[in-house]
C-alpha cells in the first residue's frame, strides 16, 4: 500500500476528534457571541437552530476532510523514502487519545460523568417522591441533610444525606 493511502489513514481517526474538538469550541463561541451580542435572553428566531447545526456539520466535515487530506499529502512526501516509520503510528494514537482524553476530562469536571453531587442526590431523592424541590444543608454543617420542600417552600421531610440511594 502506498505511504500515501497508510497516512490518510493515519490522520484520520486522530482527524475525526481533533475536529469534534475544535468545532465544538468554534460553534460554542459563535453561540456565546449570539447570545451575548445579538439576541440575548430574548427568544432567538427559528432560523437559529438549522443554521447552527448545518455551521457545525460544515466546520466538523470541512476540518476532519482538511486533515486527511494533510495526511494524504505527508505520506506523498514520505513515498520517496523506504519503509513506514512506527513513530508515526503512535503519534497518530497519541493524537487520538489526547482528545479524547481532553472530552473525558472536560465532561468529569462537569459532573456530567463520575459520582453526583450532594445537591443531585437530594434533588433526585425529592423529585421521586413528588416534591417540587429540595435544599442541603451547608458543607460546613455538623449534620449533612437534604430537605423535601412542598408546594410553598415549606420544608416537609428532611433526611440524612448519607442515608440517600447514591
Amino acid at each position: 500500500m502506498k505511504q500515501r493511502y497508510i497516512y490518510s489513514l493515519l490522520f484520520l481517526m486522530p482527524g475525526f476528534f481533533v475536529a469534534l474538538l475544535g468545532t465544538w469550541m468554534i460553534v460554542g463561541t459563535v453561540l456565546g457571541i449570539l447570545w451575548l451580542y445579538v439576541f440575548g435572553d430574548n427568544i432567538w428566531p427559528t432560523w437559529v437552530e438549522p443554521m447552527i447545526s448545518v455551521l457545525f456539520l460544515l466546520i466538523f466535515f470541512g476540518s476532519w476532510l482538511t486533515i486527511t487530506v494533510a495526511g494524504y499529502r505527508v505520506g506523498k512526501k514520505f513515498e520517496a523514502r523506504s519503509g513506514f516509520k512506527s513513530k508515526h503510528l503512535w503519534l497518530s494514537l497519541w493524537a487520538t487519545l489526547l482528545p479524547i482524553a481532553i472530552i473525558l476530562l472536560h465532561q468529569l469536571s462537569n459532573g456530567n460523568l463520575g459520582p453526583k453531587s450532594l445537591q443531585e442526590r437530594c434533588h433526585d431523592f425529592c423529585s421521586h417522591r413528588g416534591y417540587q424541590s429540595s435544599s442541603t444543608s451547608p458543607r460546613n454543617s455538623e449534620a449533612q441533610t437534604c430537605s423535601c420542600l412542598g408546594q410553598y417552600g415549606a420544608v416537609e421531610i428532611i433526611e440524612p444525606i448519607d442515608q440517600l440511594p447514591r
